[in-house]
């Protein structure tokens, strides 16, 4: 079936009319930039003073750090840019070791929703928290997940837009949704 066009009146508004809704305009993006210090403040400044980051390791400044008194980074590690680690809500912890790099976009969740009451939304229920453990000279490739309770080996390599739900070995490639070895590196 095929619509016919209408005619229609439209009244376009007066330049008076425009004025009036600049403050309400002005107020809003004067809120915007308080939220988005806020935010930035809370996550990042306040995070990497909570974390314990270890010498020489570079923390972007776009890096979100959650409860990251439960945070620790060792040396000479590279946090790239837009990655967010949240430790558990209570006792989660991240812990990352020495020469570790990630991609950007990299995601890290030491806690999980609980789901095993049926009947009582999930939004409710307690949450699960497991430490993930990222031994030294590891690569995490960009836009990677890793969830709580998992262990990276040291020296292994996961691929990118790889989600870890299970321990990885130590010198192995690993990648894939879910994660899995790949190959042994050499």
């Amino acid at each position: 079936m095929i619509n016919k066009s209408q005619k229609v009146k439209f009244d376009r508004p007066t330049n008076f009319e425009y004025l009036k809704t600049l403050p309400g305009t002005i107020f809003c993006l004067i809120k915007h930039f308080i939220d988005l210090f806020v935010y930035y403040y809370v996550n990042f400044v306040l995070g990497r003073k909570r974390a314990e980051i270890g010498v020489n390791s570079k923390v972007h400044p776009t890096v979100i750090l959650r409860q990251a008194e439960r945070i620790i980074i060792g040396d000479n590690c590279l946090i790239n840019h837009n990655n967010v680690l949240q430790a558990g809500k209570l006792v989660g912890k991240i812990t990352i070791g020495k020469y570790v790099q990630t991609g950007p976009n990299v995601l890290m969740f030491a806690f999980n929703h609980g789901i095993e009451q049926n009947g009582m939304p999930m939004i409710n229920q307690d949450y699960l928290d497991a430490d993930i453990i990222i031994e030294d000279d590891v690569w995490i490739g960009a836009g990677s997940v890793i969830t709580a309770g998992v262990t990276i080996g040291e020296g292994s390599i996961i691929g990118a837009g790889s989600v870890v739900t299970k321990d990885i070995p130590p010198n192995v490639i690993a990648g894939g949704v879910p994660a899995k070895v790949i190959k042994l590196r050499q």
